[in-house]
């Protein structure tokens, strides 16, 4: 019978135990308390508490189950998936050969089925880690990330080698020689940690060519080079097989990558060869970008910046006699809409892209809010004087275009998590200084009025729903960081903007997004002025709705070319899926937030460095070729607020890579960054105006109606367009509509079933 004394041993020790009832006769679970939806600690982790409370309702308990949360995980031997009874032995015997001492920090259990568990503990474990299979079937994995692991003393379960009390936490090296070893174990010549269906590598469009070509002609010495410039060298194997295995130099391990010298690709199982994704960084199925080529390899040495890894690639490809062919470089893209609309996710830390990719949310739509949210975050503690005099702030007016149900609202609402705990702090101690208020005030009754009235206290919140630009400013007038409107339609927030025809909402809003000083006027109230105004807008709507962005006086004061779009072609609706973030992941993901928020009400003062002046310099100057050669000023519009938009971008990129220490400088990296980024939403936007500026009345068709105007010849009949509808999806109803009411705008009739194009 489980003892509240041994649940207690476990938590003490980090380790959280649930009560579970067990089959001593099938050996199965038949009951365990909803231990996910029904754990009252933080992030779902139990509590004592909880444990008190399951073990009154159940009965029958008999058994322990652990949920194991990083740093704590299980290596799961699964003894019955494999024809091989000697895997544990096997493998005990080559971890003792290569350093018996790692086998005094982990403690090991003989299960109900004959397997082991090892326990260990490890700060950079984040999930569960499928290590070898036996035809298709797990032998080895690690479990983690809130997975539950059945454990001595419930019955079955013994434990034949140290107690959990002597769990301690492992080195890099001490968990590469546990894992690679396990690894060693795979008897499916298919199943490669971490390689999936999926194995395409992106690169950043400006870059591709150049990558792809560097990737598909780099000889086997110069891969080998590049693999010993990051201390990784080929070793004996007699485990050896399709791949070569190489050992970072000084390590004990078994090897600490495999790599494929026909396709050119390398497997890093090693998290000690620091800087590098390795095997443990896998987010899961699908995740592949662990899995480098030459090109990834260079930019990981580099730190992630791909001016630098340009350079290196060059002066590699000159040295071992490659013909490499450039294109434009990343100052100079031509604006092709289907290259831009493809979001550049390196532009964040790994720790919000593996956020991000475990997410099933559509990424573009999560990554826009991310970014907003991050700017808030910001606010007024940074600052680019990006030359003398000339100050910008990352404030972002962001629209995010998707049609009803496709997730613009939860990803508003995950992006923003970190903000909305933060103003939930802010509430509390808002709170107590209200209570304290009203002491005071009563006090102040009491004594007939008698000295100073006390002031009631003023709610510093960052986010803003539904508010008027009355509110907006009086918020910001208390709040020095800055704030942002977090508006689940935006539509709803340009209705409101747009009810009172003769004031000057829009006017504000203009200037808002300048962050210059701004005064709100009204005959019924006080003046109210905002020095240094921040406050970012974000908020989903939808295609059809698009054009009031620019409706009215809005098309022509500029009010839509302050937006930032994400616009992606909508992808399918996903089937139901129960997903579970890990706690690691989370973590990372809100650390990033927590090293920017620590620091928001000080003041830092950034400068470009000479290198990212000259890249922007550059890029500036090319968009201002397009500026003064454009003939309409919505193009004029939209290109100088982007170039704009870069600056904001380079500032915001730089303090979030700078994490909780900040530099002052944004680095040629950043800016990198900031051009590809810019040069998306570019993308988006030039999609955008089809719907907010439309020259023609082809630039107002979407989706399935442009796809078959652009396919149908300049002359057709009837027939033709009803087999061109059908091959993409319309019926012929569908499409003699379609032609109906294109007459005059899209088509001319020509004769009874026949039609010209207009455009």
């Amino acid at each position: 019978m489980p003892t509240l004394t041994t649940f207690q041993d476990f938590y003490n020790q980090g380790l959280h135990a649930i009560p579970v009832v067990f089959n001593i006769t099938t050996k199965e679970v038949t009951d365990y308390p909803r231990h996910k939806e029904d754990s009252t600690g933080l992030a779902g982790v139990p509590t004592m508490e909880d444990v008190q409370r399951w073990m009154k309702v159940m009965k029958g308990q008999n058994g322990y189950a652990l949920k194991l949360f990083p740093p704590f995980g299980s290596i799961d031997i699964d003894i019955k998936n494999t024809s091989n009874k000697n895997v544990y032995a096997d493998w005990l015997r080559i971890v003792e050969a290569n350093n018996s001492d790692v086998l005094r920090k982990v403690c090991i259990e003989t299960t109900r089925n004959k397997g082991y568990h090892i326990y260990i503990k490890y700060p950079k474990l984040t999930e569960k880690i499928p290590v070898a299979k036996s035809g298709g079937k797990e032998v080895i994995s690690v479990y983690t990330g809130g997975l539950l692991s059945f454990c001595t003393p419930s019955p079955g379960y013994q434990l034949i080698h140290n107690d959990f009390s002597d769990i301690q936490e492992l080195t890099d090296e001490e968990f590469d020689l546990l894992l690679t070893t396990a690894a060693l174990f795979n008897e499916d010549a298919d199943f490669k940690p971490g390689e999936h269906q999926h194995l395409l590598i992106e690169y950043p469009v400006e870059y591709e060519s150049v990558l792809l070509q560097f990737d598909s002609k780099i000889t086997d010495e110069a891969f080998d080079t590049l693999l010993n410039s990051i201390d990784l060298y080929e070793v004996e194997s007699k485990f050896k097989k399709n791949y070569l295995p190489y050992l970072r130099k000084g390590s004990m391990a078994n090897y600490s990558a495999k790599v494929y010298f026909k396709s050119k690709r390398v497997l890093i199982f090693s998290a000690s060869v620091q800087g590098f994704p390795s095997w443990h960084d896998s987010a899961g199925e699908g995740d592949n970008r662990w899995v480098l080529t030459p090109s990834k390899i260079v930019y990981y040495k580099n730190k992630q910046s791909w001016p630098d890894t340009m350079d290196e690639i060059r002066m590699i490809a000159d040295s071992a006699g490659l013909e490499i062919i450039e294109g434009p470089p990343v100052t100079k893209q031509p604006l092709v809409s289907e290259d831009r609309l493809r979001f550049p996710y390196d532009v964040f830390p790994v720790s919000i892209q593996t956020y991000l990719f475990n997410q099933v949310i559509q990424h573009e739509y999560l990554a826009g809010a991310i970014l907003v949210a991050l700017a808030t975050a910001i606010g007024n503690s940074a600052v680019l004087e990006a030359m003398d005099g000339y100050f910008v702030k990352p404030i972002l007016y962001m629209a995010i275009v998707a049609p009803p149900g496709a997730s613009k609202s939860p990803a508003l609402k995950k992006a923003f998590a970190p903000m909305e705990e933060y103003d939930g702090g802010l509430y509390k101690a808002y709170q107590a200084e209200v209570e304290v208020f009203k002491k005071s005030l009563a006090a102040f009754e009491r004594d007939k009025k008698k000295g100073e009235k006390p002031e009631k206290p003023a709610f510093p919140q960052t986010l803003i729903k539904d508010s008027t630009i009355e509110m907006v400013v009086k918020i910001l007038s208390t709040n020095p960081g800055g704030c942002c409107v977090l508006a689940d339609e935006l539509s709803g927030f340009l209705a409101r903007m747009n009810q009172y025809k003769t004031g000057d909402e829009v006017q504000k809003w203009l200037e808002m997004w300048s962050g210059a000083p701004i005064l709100l006027q009204r005959i019924t109230r006080d003046e109210n002025k905002v020095q240094e105004p921040f406050c970012s807008v974000v908020g989903g709507i939808q295609p059809g709705v698009l054009e009031s962005l620019s409706k009215e006086e809005n098309e022509h004061n500029g009010f839509y070319h302050r937006f930032l779009f994400v616009y992606p072609e909508p992808k399918p609706k996903e089937k139901w899926l129960r997903i579970s973030v890990s706690e690691a992941v989370k973590s990372a993901f809100v650390q990033v937030f927590n090293d920017i928020l620590r620091q928001r009400l000080g003041k830092y003062k950034y400068r470009l460095e000479e290198k990212a002046n000259a890249l922007y310099e550059e890029w500036f100057n090319n968009k201002n070729t397009k500026y003064n050669r454009a003939t309409s000023d919505h193009v004029k519009g939209i290109i100088s607020k982007y170039q704009d938009y870069c600056l904001r971008f380079a500032l915001l990129l730089q303090v979030i890579h700078d994490g909780a220490h900040r530099t002052g400088v944004v680095t040629e990296a950043s800016m990198d960054r900031a051009i590809r980024l810019v040069e998306y939403f570019l993308g988006n936007m030039h999609k955008a105006t089809k719907i907010l500026a439309p020259e023609t009345p082809v630039d107002k068709l979407s989706g399935t109606h442009k796809k078959v105007y652009d396919e149908l010849p300049a002359a057709f009949s009837q027939k033709q367009a009803i087999q061109i509808g059908n091959l993409n999806g319309l019926k012929e109803s569908a499409v003699k509509m379609f032609l109906i009411r294109g007459i005059k705008t899209l088509f001319t009739v020509i004769e009874r079933g026949k039609y010209e194009k207009n455009y």
